[in-house]
């Protein structure tokens, strides 16, 4: 198609047979933009691709392409040994995609960092679902100049990402349990981050704050890092006030939203020879003493958020270690501390129909 080379101009494109990207089947259209002169010749070029996806809530579910779609996600702090929040190579951003799917994980929460581009390129095209994050850790939603700086950066990181189909939700916040002197300054700031999200990309769900206190979100998340199976099961079944009421600071009660456990597990293993060393390593809980008790404990708290009828996704942490934190699926140097197919045989079940 032609049209006249002007800002905001729209191109409709018909495509016959749509096929849209899915995990299973990412498809994507090669795409090439051509600026022509007046006599036709090509001024400029650029090749790009376009995802075609869609992704709505019925009830307390998510469906993509209008199906249901469990998500089995690992947090990912996108952290590496030689660059900290710098990767190495655009292979390495590649390759960790590549590792989680080798875990038997479908997509990855993209935890407080703005991830490179290229991360999202390769997420199209390898088929690998996830939700963008703002680094908004220590950007206190209580106060006017965080709220300020906050809002006008959030803004940037969904225009610059929000045409990558990988991308199924968005989560402004992280943890914002704090009310700090105003409460309603903190609640402001968290119905202004969902409206602006929303008028930029009305087209994905918005989780106002991951784990924190949800003000106006359209999706309900949690965070928990009990260890014990039974115990967790407890906690998070549902009762008269539901799961939901765990924080006592919660003021804003459950809508019917999609719920996820979008922290947990969690479980530290540094390996059986330094089991007993303090070098400052550190997981939630007490660590298990042998690699099989740890493969038995992922096992139970697994198939415990599985069994869960009202939650419809979790997210495990977490992808590799990261500086003091042991507790990933792989080392920080991205070696294997596990066996993979043990941990895929886990990671990869879905709730029973």
């Amino acid at each position: 198609v032609t049209g006249r080379a002007a800002a905001g101009a729209a191109l409709v494109i018909p495509v016959r047979d749509p096929q849209p990207w899915s995990p299973g089947d990412p498809h994507l259209y090669e795409m090439i933009f051509e600026v022509l002169s007046s006599d036709g010749q090509t001024l400029d070029q650029v090749e790009s691709y376009v995802g075609l996806r869609k992704v709505h809530i019925e009830g307390h579910r998510v469906f993509l392409n209008n199906e249901p779609v469990y998500q089995r996600l690992v947090l990912d702090q996108g952290f590496y040994p030689d660059g900290i929040w710098t990767a190495p190579s655009d292979a390495a951003l590649k390759a960790d995609i590549e590792m989680s799917m080798r875990a038997g994980f479908n997509g990855a929460r993209l935890h407080q960092k703005v991830f490179e581009e290229r991360f999202h390129y390769w997420a199209d095209r390898l088929g690998y679902l996830t939700w963008g994050e703002s680094a908004s850790w220590g950007c206190d939603p209580f106060s006017d100049q965080g709220a300020r700086n906050f809002l006008g950066e959030w803004h940037q990181i969904v225009e610059r990402d929000r045409n990558h189909p990988s991308i199924i939700a968005w989560t402004p916040w992280n943890e914002t349990w704090h009310l700090g002197d105003d409460p309603q300054a903190h609640h402001r700031t968290h119905a202004d981050s969902y409206d602006l999200c929303k008028s930029l990309d009305p087209t994905r769900p918005v989780n106002d704050a991951s784990g924190g206190i949800h003000v106006k979100t359209d999706l309900w998340t949690e965070h928990h890092y009990e260890q014990d199976a039974a115990k967790l099961e407890q906690i998070l079944t549902p009762s008269a006030n539901g799961p939901w009421l765990r924080e006592p600071n919660r003021i804003f009660r459950y809508g019917g939203q999609p719920y996820f456990l979008d922290e947990f597990g969690g479980t530290k293993w540094v390996g059986e020879k330094r089991r007993d060393e303090d070098g400052g390593d550190w997981g939630y809980g007490e660590g298990p003493r042998t690699l099989e008790e740890f493969y038995q404990r992922l096992e139970a708290l697994v198939e415990t958020v599985l069994g869960l009828d009202h939650c419809c996704g979790y997210c495990y942490t977490q992808l590799t270690d990261v500086e003091q934190e042991c507790n990933g699926i792989f080392r920080y140097d991205r070696s294997e501390k596990f066996d993979l197919d043990r941990i895929r045989a886990i990671s990869s079940r879905l709730p029973s129909p």
